[in-house]
This record gives structure tokens, C-alpha cells and sequence, in this order.
């Protein structure tokens, strides 16, 4: 078992590659997918403007209010249903949810996050519509058909939640009982002062975290980098959009981070 997560970044430019090549390998895998840069667009047209909120230690997370959950869900299960669709036309029997079908992934509501302010202040914010996994259902997952899976949660009390999509597919990977994970992006993988980095181990991840170059999105992919290895999952960080994505990942191109 493997599992893909196809950032947001890929099905904005190019999702063709990466469909094609889950029609080899979709027996095998579970896909989660996210798409801020898609949300961003939905929400435009709705005469509303993207906000996010930073974090201490420089982690950034998009404000989710009523009006933002809505857009994000209508823009994430846009793209949930395109690539279902695309690999229907491949013959892949494929199923797309969310995490809050059949409670698949349910989520405690974030009541309270620190944020550091314009004035470069720490102070307590209210969480909005977010949440952290608390438990995700693995055994509903399992192909066959290949399951896609948004990143939507569901609370306890009924409420829909977004979650993190790279959280999402470690606790994903960790409930079906992976042991790689496939974090596809827009780049080759991790660059650092310009150069890619071909090996990491978790000491590795660890420093790399303190890199200046690791900033916004790259900083919360290598969180969770470190946290999959430190729980014995193999990660490949690897770019979306060339071609033959996931073949070139299994076969360590990008960054593969290993346990130990």
C-alpha cells in the first residue's frame, strides 16, 4: 500500500501525468489531493479575499470562517469529482469523498490557535472551521475501488471541517497501513540554497526545517515529513507535473526521506 497525496498546485497547472500513472497503480494506493490555489479562485468570484494566519515558528494556515469553509468545500470537491472523472475515462473503478462521508475522518474543532499579529505580537485567535484528526476509518479506504479523498473532516457534533492535506494523508497512510507516502508538488522536491536534496533522514528533516529556504507550505510539508519517519513511513517528496509521476517517486526521484 502507498499513498499519493496530490497537492493543489498540481491539479491547478497539470493533473494529466499524475492521472495517467494512478491508472498503473491505483491497486495499490490511496489518494488524497488538496487545492488551496483552486479555493483562492472560487473564493475571488465570490467576492471574497483569501487570509491566512502565522503561526510561531513560521507556519501559515488559511482562516476559515463560514464564508471560507463554503468556498473551500465547493472548490475541493470540484476537484474531487475531475479527477474521479479523469480516471473513469482510464477504466479506474474510483470513488470520490470526503472525510466527512461515513465519518471517514473525523476531526476535533481547533477552539483556540496562537498567531503572531502585523505587530509581530503572540495572541490567541478563535480556530474557525479547522480541525485535527482524531481518527481516520482505514479500513474504509482500501482499494478496491480506489478511494480520492478531500480534506474535509467531519467534527463529532456534526460539523464539516478542513483539515490539513498533507496531515491528512499520514493519518491516512498510518490507518491503512502504509509504509510510503507520496507527497507530490510543483517542484522536484526539496531545494535548498538552489540545489535539490536527494537523501534526508530525520536528523536531516530536522535541520532542513531551520533552513532559510524552508518557509510557508514547504515548512508544513517537512512537519509532516518528520513526523511520518519518526513513525517508521518512507516519504518521497516529488514533482506533480512531469511526467510519470509516481514511478519516479517509487524509484526515489525527488526527495526520499527514509526512517532512522
Amino acid at each position: 500500500m502507498i499513498v499519493v497525496k496530490i497537492g493543489g498546485s498540481v491539479l491547478c497547472k497539470d493533473p494529466s501525468h499524475v492521472i495517467l500513472d494512478l491508472a498503473n497503480h491505483w491497486e495499490g494506493c490511496v489518494v488524497v489531493h488538496g487545492g488551496g490555489c483552486f479555493v483562492n479562485a472560487v473564493m475571488e468570484r465570490m467576492g471574497l479575499t483569501p487570509r491566512y494566519l502565522t503561526h510561531p515558528g513560521g507556519l501559515r494556515s488559511r482562516l476559515m470562517d463560514e464564508e471560507t469553509l463554503k468556498a473551500y468545500v465547493m472548490g475541493v470537491m470540484y476537484l474531487n469529482k475531475l479527477i474521479v472523472a479523469r480516471l473513469s475515462a482510464f477504466g479506474v473503478p474510483a470513488v470520490g469523498m470526503s472525510g466527512a462521508d461515513n465519518a471517514v475522518v473525523v476531526a476535533k474543532r481547533k477552539e483556540r490557535v496562537m498567531v503572531i499579529d502585523e505587530r509581530g505580537r503572540q495572541r490567541v485567535v478563535d480556530g474557525g472551521y479547522s480541525g485535527r484528526i482524531t481518527s481516520v476509518k482505514g479500513e474504509l479506504l482500501v482499494p478496491p475501488p480506489l478511494k480520492v479523498l478531500a480534506p474535509i473532516a467531519v467534527s463529532q457534533d456534526g460539523r464539516l471541517l478542513n483539515v490539513d492535506g498533507d496531515t491528512l494523508a499520514l493519518k491516512v497512510a498510518e490507518a491503512v497501513g502504509a509504509r510510503r507516502l507520496v507527497l507530490l508538488s510543483d517542484v522536484d522536491g526539496l531545494l535548498l540554497d538552489g540545489r535539490l536534496v536527494e537523501r534526508l533522514d530525520a536528523a536531516g528533516v530536522r535541520k532542513a526545517l531551520e533552513h532559510r529556504d524552508v518557509v510557508g507550505g514547504m515548512k508544513r510539508k517537512l512537519s509532516v515529513v518528520l513526523e511520518a519517519v519518526e513513525r517508521g513511513i518512507e516519504v518521497v517528496i516529488s514533482n506533480g507535473v512531469a511526467e510519470a509521476p509516481i514511478d519516479r517517486a517509487l524509484k526515489g526521484m525527488g526527495t526520499l526521506v527514509q526512517p532512522g
